[in-house]
């Protein structure tokens, strides 16, 4: 297509310049020869003319390149024949026929000669200057075409390198930034949910590595979740298998029980399991709260009444061992969430109440900063010993089993809140005989 329309478009270029050459040439040789010498110069003019057409047919050959003294060959492809009284009085080319005659209109045609498509150009002298004259300007149609074919060529022969030079550029760009994306969607389709882990493409590009960026850190916390779920499938599995045995235990019991004491006995059983089995239901479900809770709902806690509403909630359970507590709080508020602290400060008194002992004494004090706000929960309760210190926060560690009857989750529980809201839990030196837990929300960072 490239080559057919810069053909075409040569063609016509050349044919208009061609054209104006024969039809100037034709009026300057007309307006010569009206002022041309006699028949016998005529033939003297025409045998000098021919000698020198000899002479360069001998020097040169017609698809020479090169001029010679006598011309350029390529003149042997352009006739000019003069007529006067309707006879060919010269002629350029003596072996040709009369190209012309008085028959013939002014202007441009074609016509065929020795198998040769030619071009001509007719022109006749005036009515009114008194002479019967006219020159015919010819030029062989083979000049045109190798230069039309020449520019034509010149013209698409680039393209024609260029276009498969191009196309194999283009396959192979096409290649290496696609190639990437073939990459990644194999990754990804070999992704499942038990094969969550990273994705790696051997042939980064820079636009496609924020994209592999983003899937990795959502297959990350994919892992992360699937992984909690597991955790707290095979938690609550375990957990849960020794107190329902233990209640359906008691349960046989009081079924094959004689007397009613002992179907009191196991009865009560029964209920302290249930209690039990709710208390650890209820922590594994906070758990998995916790667990999944990487965005937390901020709101402006109030602390002191939020402190105050926890110990209302507990106040029966220490009552019942006969403990004695107290909030030393001013109006204190934070940035938090207010289910997941109410679960803090529950499970840290939950602790204290569990085991401090009968007859203890449990104080809760605030103590705000303008770099941080401190939570203080104390007892008077027997000291924790060293080796219990390193692993108290540790999930299913019980330091005291013989106290309570919990799952050892409460104080991991209470350690991932406190992580969430950015704060620090820890259990402080003993001093003066009390057990000291304190949480520290930074107002500003540490």
């Amino acid at each position: 297509m490239t080559m057919y329309f810069s053909y075409s478009s040569a063609q016509h270029e050349v044919g208009e310049v061609y054209d104006a050459r024969l039809g100037q040439t034709a009026k300057l040789m007309l307006m010569a020869w009206s002022i041309a010498p006699e028949k016998d110069s005529l033939q003297q003019h025409q045998q000098q003319f021919e000698q020198w057409r000899t002479n360069l047919r001998r020097l040169a050959r017609e698809d020479d390149d090169e001029g010679t003294a006598f011309g350029h060959p390529y003149e042997q492809n352009l006739v000019l024949q003069f007529f006067r009284h309707g006879d060919l009085i010269w002629s350029s080319d003596s072996s040709l026929a009369a190209l012309g005659s008085e028959k013939q209109k002014n202007g441009f045609r074609d016509t065929q000669m020795n198998g040769e498509r030619w071009r001509i150009f007719q022109l006749s002298s005036p009515p009114d200057s008194g002479h019967s004259e006219w020159i015919v300007v010819a030029e062989n149609h083979r000049i045109r075409n190798e230069i039309i074919s020449e520019i034509a060529l010149s013209t698409a022969l680039p393209q024609l390198i260029l276009l498969p030079a191009l196309l194999v550029l283009l396959l192979w760009l096409i290649d290496k930034h696609f190639h990437p994306i073939e990459e990644l969607r194999t990754a990804i389709s070999h992704r499942s949910v038990s094969k969550l882990d990273r994705i790696n493409v051997e042939h980064p590009t820079l636009e496609l590595d924020p994209l592999v960026d983003t899937l990795n850190q959502l297959l990350n916390e994919l892992e992360q979740a699937w992984q909690r779920e597991k955790r707290f499938t095979r938690t609550a599995a375990h957990e849960l298998k020794t107190p329902l045995t233990i209640l359906r235990l008691n349960a046989e019991n009081a079924l094959a029980s004689e007397s009613p004491q002992q179907l009191s006995h196991d009865l009560n059983n029964i209920l302290k399991g249930i209690d039990r089995t709710d208390r650890l239901i209820h922590q594994l479900l906070t758990l998995a709260k916790v667990d999944n809770a990487s965005d937390l709902a901020c709101d402006s806690v109030e602390l002191d009444k939020l402190l105050q509403s926890v110990m209302a909630d507990m106040a029966l359970l220490a009552l019942k061992q006969q403990q004695e507590l107290s909030l030393q709080s001013e109006e204190v508020s934070l940035q938090g969430d207010k289910t997941l602290l109410e679960a803090l400060f529950r499970n840290l008194l939950d602790n204290a109440i569990r085991y401090s002992g009968a007859q203890s004494e449990i104080d809760i004090s605030v103590v705000e900063t303008h770099q941080y706000v401190d939570v203080l929960v104390a007892d008077n309760g027997s000291a924790i010993d060293d080796a219990s210190r390193g692993k108290l926060f540790e999930p299913f560690f019980r330091a005291n089993s013989e106290k309570g009857d919990g799952a050892g989750l409460g104080m991991a529980i209470c350690q991932d809140i406190a992580k969430l809201h950015n704060a620090t839990l820890e259990l402080l030196p003993r001093s003066e005989h009390r057990n000291v837990f304190r949480v520290r929300f930074w107002r500003t960072h540490p």
